[in-house]
């Protein structure tokens, strides 16, 4: 390895981290010169995590949680260590201990190790209580499923909700436990939530909000009930914690840099204590605190690879839109922008039809929608979502806003490929826009996996997915391939040659 080369380690290989890979790759020139170690704990290759929940409800398998591998060029060599953990830096030698026995020296070092769920449940026993946070969590439950009559969900937020439903279509009993006084508190409504609650029920899901404690009770060595603190006793095969996170900064604060609730960084994301120590991600806490959502996390990942390489910051670019659309089976609800947040001088009007399983609350300001609340009105949540995103002038009466008649004052929607705009946006996530896709399809990109790496769409939330799909087959009968020429099979990866080493002797074995 050149002296020249820049050594950097990885600790942690999630979502933010594979992130921050595929950035150096994308920003990297002929002149880079970086030898990046990663440290990943889980032995897999990264996934979106976000997509478990699918994976339960039956909606997605675990080959399809995959990322793409990032693109590796000339300059710089990527060792990845799966199944390795970082166990203790030396910030004095530069060097990071593994539980392997392995050692990596370093010119910089990043966190992203991410964060561990909380268990608010009260047991002096740790069989039948669990969390979904990773792969092997979710493996877990689905075996256990197979099996088991009664589960219990604590923590009826967005993951939570979609958590519960997603065991609710495989046949099992559920009660679904939440400690605020209504479910979704963060982004919903008390009218709206009560909807929420109305639907829940419907399924056939037991809910109760306003829980303090959840104590569980096992008999011998096997889980048999939940006794909630309002005196309510549920019988319970399995308990599952979706009640947040937080962040994992052990490794940080045993190596003397600063902690909070997350590992203490600056504006340029790195430790006010040690500029070679960097944190990105679930488990890095900056002047905006620990949001714990990924597009905070990528927005991060994007900047530390320009400053590893570098380069000076990129323009600021305008914050993404604040769409949060619930997954759940059975359940359809969505919010944007800052619902939860007091706006002076705006104005909101709402519908609240329980009986037809509805409830949209729409709050407007300078003749722009600022925000909105839907439940079961999906044609509704999809003209407010185009409305918010484009910034279209609404009608002078904002009611109008909340029926279906609303479709003339608002930027046409359609599911025709044809029809659809070409700057109509794809996957929010990541801001693919109907163009890009036509273009890495043109490019040669014909597959799912292979849009996935040249344009990052269905790597966030998926709820693109099916959108990304019916415009792959459009587009293949618009522009089919030519069968006599050979067209190049998809790696993962983008290029089709990754210089990956992926055992920790190897790894080892390059840092010397």
């Amino acid at each position: 390895m050149s002296t020249c080369t820049q050594r950097i380690v990885v600790i942690g290989h999630g979502m933010v981290a594979a992130r921050l890979l595929d950035q150096i790759g994308r920003d990297a020139t002929e002149h880079t010169q970086l030898g990046i170690t990663v440290l990943g704990a889980e032995p897999h290759r990264p996934y979106n995590r976000l997509l478990l929940g699918e994976v339960l409800a039956g909606r997605t398998d675990l080959g399809g949680l995959t990322l793409p591998d990032p693109t590796i060029h000339d300059g710089i060599t990527l060792r990845v260590c799966r199944g390795v953990t970082a166990v203790r830096i030396d910030r004095t030698a530069r060097l990071v201990y593994a539980d392997d026995g392995s050692v990596h020296p370093y010119d910089r070092v990043v966190f992203a190790t991410g964060a561990e769920p909380r268990i608010p449940v009260n047991t002096s026993q740790p069989q039948g209580v669990r969390a979904l946070r990773d792969l092997d969590d979710c493996r877990e439950l689905l075996a256990a499923t197979a099996h088991l009559r009664h589960v219990t969900v604590v923590g009826g937020g967005l993951l939570g909700i979609e958590l519960a439903c997603a065991l609710r279509t495989r046949g099992l009993e559920v009660a679904l436990v939440h400690r605020g006084e209504h479910l979704m508190d963060r982004q919903l409504p008390a009218d709206a939530a009560t909807v929420v609650r109305d639907q829940l029920s419907q399924l056939g899901i037991h809910v109760h909000t306003g829980i303090e404690d959840t104590t569980a009770h096992h008999e011998q060595d096997r889980l048999s009930s939940v006794l909630l603190s309002d005196g309510t006793e549920h019988r319970t095969d399995l308990v599952v914690a979706s009640a947040g996170v937080q962040p994992r900064t052990a490794l940080a604060a045993e190596a003397g840099l600063p902690v909070r609730d997350g590992i203490v960084v600056g504006d340029d994301l790195c430790s006010p204590a040690d500029p070679s120590m960097a944190a990105i991600g679930d488990c890095a806490e900056t002047a905006d605190g620990c949001p714990g959502l990924l597009a905070p996390g990528w927005e991060q990942a994007d900047r530390l690879a320009r400053s590893l390489l570098g380069q000076p910051d990129p323009p600021a670019r305008q914050a993404d839109p604040m769409i949060v659309k619930l997954k759940a089976v059975g359940l359809d609800v969505l919010t944007v922008g800052e619902t939860s947040l007091p706006m002076p001088g705006a104005r909101t009007v709402s519908l609240h039809d329980p009986q037809g399983g509805r409830s949209v609350q729409v709050t407007v300001d300078g003749g722009r929608v600022v925000a909105a609340v839907c439940v079961g009105a999906p044609k509704v949540a999809a003209e407010l979502t185009l409305s918010y995103e484009r910034a279209t002038v609404i009608p002078v009466d904002p009611a109008l806003l909340l029926v279906p008649a609303a479709t003339t004052a608002a930027v046409p929607i359609s599911d025709n490929p044809t029809t659809m705009p070409s700057a109509a946006t794809v996957c929010r996530c990541n801001g693919v826009d109907k163009k890009m896709i036509i273009d890495a399809h043109l490019a040669g990109a014909r597959d799912l996996a292979a849009i996935a790496a040249r344009t990052r769409a269905t790597t966030g939330c998926g709820g693109c997915r099916e959108v990304v799909c019916g415009l792959l087959e459009w587009m293949d009968q618009a522009n089919p391939p030519d069968r006599d020429v050979a067209q190049p099979k998809h790696d993962g990866n983008g290029t089709g040659n990754t210089p990956f080493v992926d055992s920790p002797e190897q790894a080892q074995e390059a840092s010397r």
